[in-house]
């Protein structure tokens, strides 16, 4: 397959009849695919969606998780020379931060109350177009900025990126030379709104000539049996993946049979632990390929860990250190390719590449102290029964530490007691290397470590980890999965929560009540639900929870099929800790009233 650059437009030279998009089985039906000649008819569709809606700016903001669709769009709004803007969510903060920035396109987003208000707009205009059409190929040039993405919000607010599509095609370029895809499958479990699935899932595919996954891939169960439609079909895939989904690769089901389907796997967005890329290996017979980079220097070099830690640097890209030990990178994915820019990174040079070695923003005062978080990191995961540790500070009346400590599972404490124990055995540990005044004050215990889609611990996720500490009515989060049909979410009591406040004197206990709060609070943001609370069914309280207990609640939205949107939907609830079961039972749902009165078209939002 020959290499074409973006600038070069390969979305329009495929024949017709040519596949580009692989639709997977289903309902144990066959895979089939999508042919040039009907991706093309959605591109002709969505030029009609866009020539019909007043944009004077030029600018879309695009929501859209469907990568058929998200890439035939993205191909209109770049044939009519206009700019693509990618939120990296579709929550609803996220939206509103960005509603000054363009017209929305994609899915409808839910909202509710105020936020519906705020995002005002006709859900009819912010829809997916539905009737395919020819498309029409322009003779404008393609825009100065292909894309603006943003970061992932890790150290702060969330910054907006342009890229050139000079620098994409660098990357692509660099791609295709050391991995070419040689007309094999892509499949992706990462989200295309970000750089590393936007080069990846969508635009290697497109500049290579391979087809891609019409689907993301989002539990092992359903790579499973897309391998084996692979291996039936006589298929090979490159799969496209990150440490969240790697490292939670279960032994079964037996992957032997099928993963001879499977070609390359990468992985971004964070180091993948050397356990987790044997522990892949060894079930599916092929090495996983890290990439190491970031949104604002795309990527710099890549591993295989099985061959060692150290990372070699791409092609085109140079990398030095200074006397501090901090990286210096030159590179042609930059927007200056000749210019030599200095990271946070700290890094050793070795013969064949360089040694990560961490940030150099990780050194704090505390008590008028000068303490390495990475040094404490280590220490800490050093220790036994610790998988994985990172410090952070907290701002209180004074700056403090706090600790995210993934732990092995027979480590992690269920109670107040075995919480308070286990800080004091960790904080014994680390008062032979440190100070006492700098020890961590704050901690939270995680039975797996929790990051965003692209494997990072951001600053939304570190500002759930301890909200408790400024909200006494919020629990302790302490991380969810995703399961087929809803969601795992796993909680703690915390020991000053308002709600146990007088309930009761002497014998403190969580009220029943508080629980079903909760739950509609995470189904809220989790299944984005707009529906209010009608009802309780079947609710049954077997035994009341605790101060400090730690407890997994499960989250199932049913829906009723005679209804639309939420109404008639009901959410199923059920509390587990170690001493067994605390709540079981729905909460009927009904459709929350709304009063709009003028929806502005410039004012949708959408996925």
């Amino acid at each position: 397959m020959t290499f074409r650059e973006l600038s070069e437009r390969p979305w329009r030279e495929p024949a017709p009849a040519t596949p580009i998009a692989w639709l997977p089985p289903e309902n144990g039906g066959p895979a089939r695919w999508l042919t040039v000649g009907e991706w093309h008819g959605r591109i002709g569709a969505w030029q009609q969606r866009l020539a019909g809606t007043p944009n004077p700016s030029g600018r879309w903001r695009l929501y859209e998780p469907d990568p058929v669709e998200f890439s035939a769009a993205l191909v209109a709004i770049w044939e009519r020379g206009d700019h693509v803007i990618l939120p990296a969510d579709n929550q609803p903060e996220t939206l509103r931060n960005l509603s000054d920035t363009g017209i929305a396109l994609g899915q409808i987003v839910p909202a509710s109350g105020s936020e519906k208000a705020a995002a005002s707009g006709s859900e009819k205009d912010a829809a997916r177009p539905l009737t395919s059409q020819p498309p029409q190929w322009s003779t404008r040039p393609l825009p100065e900025i292909a894309v603006s993405l943003y970061t992932s919000g890790s150290s702060g607010e969330p910054q907006r990126l342009d890229k050139r599509f000079g620098q994409l095609d660098a990357e692509l370029a660099t791609q295709a030379l050391l991995w070419p895809l040689k007309g094999n499958l892509v499949v992706s479990q990462v989200s295309h709104q970000h750089i590393y699935g936007l080069l990846f899932s969508i635009l290697r595919p497109l500049c290579e000539g391979s087809p891609f996954s019409a689907q993301p891939c989002r539990y092992p169960e359903t790579l499973r049996t897309w391998l084996q439609s692979c291996r039936d079909e006589e298929l090979r895939m490159v799969l496209v993946s990150a440490p969240p989904a790697l490292s939670r690769l279960p032994e079964t089901p037996d992957w032997a049979p099928v993963s001879g389907a499977l070609d390359t796997i990468y992985s971004s967005g964070a180091p993948l632990s050397r356990d987790a890329s044997d522990q892949v290996e060894a079930c599916l017979g092929t090495a996983v390929h890290e990439v190491y980079g970031s949104s604002e220097t795309g990527g710099i070099g890549w591993r295989v860990q099985q061959r060692g830690s150290t990372w070699t640097p791409f092609p085109g890209v140079e990398v030095d250190q200074d006397a501090d030990s901090r990286l210096w990178l030159r590179s042609r994915h930059l927007e200056s390719p000749d210019r030599w820019q200095r990271q946070a990174d700290l890094i050793v040079l070795t013969d064949d590449g360089f040694e990560l070695l961490g940030r150099t923003d990780r050194i704090v005062k505390i008590g008028g102290k000068r303490i390495s978080l990475t040094a404490m990191d280590r220490a800490l995961a050093e220790l036994p029964g610790v998988e994985r540790a990172q410090t952070l500070t907290l701002q209180r009346r004074d700056l403090r530490l706090a600790a995210i400590i993934q732990l092995a599972p027979e480590a992690l404490p269920h109670d107040h007691a075995q919480h308070r124990e286990t800080v004091k055995h960790l904080r014994r540990a680390l008062a032979a290397r440190f100070e006492t005044p700098a020890l961590p004050r704050y901690w939270r215990f995680v039975s797996h470590w929790p990051t965003n889609a692209q494997g990072k611990l951001s600053a939304d996720i570190r500002q759930r980890l301890f909200q408790d500490l400024d909200d006494r009515r919020a629990p302790r989060w302490l991380g969810e999965c995703a399961l087929e049909d809803g969601w795992q979410i796993t909680l703690e009591v915390p020991e000053r929560c308002a709600y146990v406040d007088g309930h009761f004197d002497g014998h403190p206990v969580l009220p029943g009540m508080t629980l079903v709060h909760w739950a509609m609070q995470q189904a809220r943001r989790l299944f984005a639900l707009t529906a209010d609370f009608a009802g309780l069914e079947r609710l049954r309280f077997p035994q009341p929870l605790l101060p400090g207990d730690r407890f997994v609640l499960t989250l199932r939205l049913r829906q009723d099929a005679s209804h639309q949107g939420d109404a008639g939907a009901s959410l199923l609830l059920e509390c587990d800790s170690h001493r067994g079961k605390h709540v079981t039972g729905r909460v009927a749902l009904v459709s929350r009233p709304t009063f709009d009165s003028k929806p502005s078209r410039d004012g949708a939002h959408a996925e």
